[in-house]
């Protein structure tokens, strides 16, 4: 029982681990990005069709 809840719990620990190696590379690459755009004066505006349902 002992053996199985430690096996579980470094599993967890793990992916706890990867979730928030994630979250920290997508926020790094999101405000690389607006600190980038930002430094080029440049605005983004979407052009896309309108579409009337």
């Amino acid at each position: 029982m002992l053996n199985s809840l430690k096996r579980y719990g470094i599993a967890l620990a793990f992916l706890l681990l990867v979730i928030l190696l994630m979250l920290a590379g997508t926020l790094g690459v999101t405000s690389f990005g607006e600190k980038m755009f930002e430094d080029a004066n440049i605005t983004i505006q979407p052009k896309g069709e309108r579409i009337e349902l």
